[in-house]
C-alpha cells in the first residue's frame, strides 16, 4: 500500500472554467478539508451566493425533498415512498438541481460536494448571525467593545 499525497490547499481557477467546476473543485472533500479557512472564507462565501446555488438553497421545498433524498442513502424509490411524493416529481427535482447547479445528486461524488456546499451555508449564515449579534450588543453596551 502507497503513501497518500499531502493535499494542499489549490483553489486556483483557470478562466475557462464554468462556475459548475468551480463549485465541484472547491466543495470536493479533499479540498474542502484543506481550504475552508478564514484565509478562504470569502471565495467560499462568493460560490455559494452563486445566483443558481441560491436559488436551490433558498426554495424550502426543494431542499426538503434533497435531504429527504440523502436520509434515504440516494434512494429515489424509499425517497418516494417516504415523502408520499409520486417517482416522477422527485426526478424533476433532482434534474432541477443538476440544470441549475451541474451536480447530479444520483451521483455519489456529486451529492457529497452538495452536502458539504449545505454544510458550508450552515456554516457562513451561522458565523454572520453571530458576528451580527455581536455588533448588535456591543452598540447597546459600548464598554463591552473596549
Amino acid at each position: 500500500m502507497g503513501r497518500k499525497k499531502l493535499i494542499v490547499c489549490n483553489l486556483n481557477f483557470d478562466d475557462n472554467e464554468t462556475i459548475e467546476e468551480k463549485v465541484s473543485k472547491m466543495f470536493a472533500p479533499e479540498n474542502l478539508i484543506a481550504c475552508f479557512s478564514e484565509k478562504n472564507y470569502d471565495v467560499y462565501k462568493k460560490a455559494i451566493q452563486h445566483a443558481n446555488i441560491q436559488m436551490v438553497l433558498n426554495d424550502e421545498e426543494l431542499m426538503n425533498t434533497i435531504n429527504a433524498f440523502f436520509d434515504s442513502g440516494l434512494n429515489t424509490s424509499l425517497t418516494s415512498e417516504n415523502t408520499y411524493m409520486h417517482r416522477n416529481t422527485l426526478n424533476y427535482r433532482i434534474d432541477k438541481v443538476k440544470k441549475l447547479t451541474g451536480l447530479n445528486l444520483k451521483n455519489f461524488d456529486h451529492a457529497v460536494v452538495f452536502k458539504n456546499l449545505m454544510i458550508i451555508n450552515d456554516m457562513i449564515k451561522n458565523f454572520e448571525q453571530d458576528e451580527n449579534e455581536e455588533k448588535t450588543k456591543n452598540k447597546k453596551n459600548p464598554e463591552i467593545s473596549k
